[in-house]
């Protein structure tokens, strides 16, 4: 009696935690619409998708800031992927119900890749309701999949209220309703963008538009980019302000006589000053270190600037200028 009646017990334990994860996994709502965003690697056998909250945070925010996103862990993307070289992402959402005057059923929100990290991308067109709505069924199912399979998970590093890992080849996954980045060819264009071969190498950046598309004609409304870091961060800027020039990454540093050569990325377009500051200036910021020489015009390409001093012992920065 005492051996059956553990049985049940652990079964009775096993169905709570069960309905546990079921109640406290990953649950994205239609409504208000949740902004999603899912991360794959090619040739990968993991996915990630994020619960970024309702995408009214991001066509609501005020013009010109600049959020991080927190949804997702660092730890949660290097047990999705080997690295972040080859590394898509799109951020989408769409309006399932008809509750907003202003935007109606079947309005989608989707990214667009930025070919220059410092120039908007074309917007994507609006369409008819009938046309996005077949985008908009895909991108629910995005969510309602995630959701499925953290339900039938024990919660987790990697099975949190926000983020799920799962199999890259799950049939109802990030991978099976996004397709080729168009929604299973249902939408208008790619909507993904991928890290270079050489992104984690080169500490380099990607940036993807986003916008709302309503039904109607003309162009959809843009609300500003994500900007996707080789450190695996992610922000989101809201449009309207200033676009700042991405952060330079130093590649190297070498020295000759009195003269110190800082080699560093750079974005075409983007104006780069040379600071420089002796150890007293690394208890405070930047903005306080000294400018050395003139600024540069970035290319996209590694470009380098001097600094001649005869002192044994000096400190470099890069500042990027709109």
């Amino acid at each position: 009696m005492k051996y059956r009646l553990s049985l049940a017990l652990i079964a009775a334990v096993a169905t709570i935690s069960r309905l546990a994860a079921a109640s406290f996994g990953f649950q994205a709502t239609n409504v208000p619409p949740d902004l999603l965003i899912g991360f794959r690697q090619t040739g990968g056998v993991s996915e990630l998708v994020a619960d970024l909250g309702p995408v009214s945070r991001f066509y609501s925010a005020i013009p010109g800031t600049n959020f991080a996103i927190a949804e997702f862990t660092a730890a949660q993307l290097a047990d999705s992927f080997s690295g972040l070289d080859s590394v898509g992402f799109v951020a989408c959402a769409s309006m399932r119900v008809d509750l907003d005057p202003v935007r109606p059923l079947q309005t989608v929100w989707a990214t667009r890749k930025r070919s220059d990290p410092a120039t908007q991308s074309l917007p994507w067109n609006r369409q008819s309701s009938g046309l996005l709505a077949n985008s908009a069924t895909k991108i629910s199912s995005i969510g309602s999949g995630a959701a499925s399979f953290s339900g039938s998970n024990p919660p987790g590093q990697d099975n949190t209220a926000t983020a799920v890992v799962l199999p890259a080849s799950y049939a109802n996954g990030y991978s099976a309703y996004l397709g080729s980045g168009n929604f299973k060819s249902t939408f208008q264009g790619n909507a993904e963008n991928l890290t270079p071969s050489d992104f984690t190498e080169n500490g380099g950046i990607i940036r993807s538009d986003l916008y709302e598309i309503r039904p109607g004609s003309g162009a959809s409304t843009y609300l500003g980019y994500f900007e996707f870091t080789a450190t695996g961060a992610l922000s989101f800027t809201a449009a309207g302000g200033s676009a700042p020039a991405p952060s330079p990454t130093i590649t190297t540093i070498t020295r000759s006589g009195d003269t110190t050569t800082v080699s560093f990325t750079t974005v075409a377009g983007a104006q780069y000053q040379l600071l420089s500051s002796g150890a007293g200036g690394l208890t405070g910021s930047t903005g306080s270190w000294t400018p050395k020489g003139t600024t540069v015009t970035g290319t996209g390409s590694v470009l380098s600037l001097t600094d001649t001093t005869s002192d044994a012992t000096a400190f470099y920065a890069v500042q990027a200028k709109p």
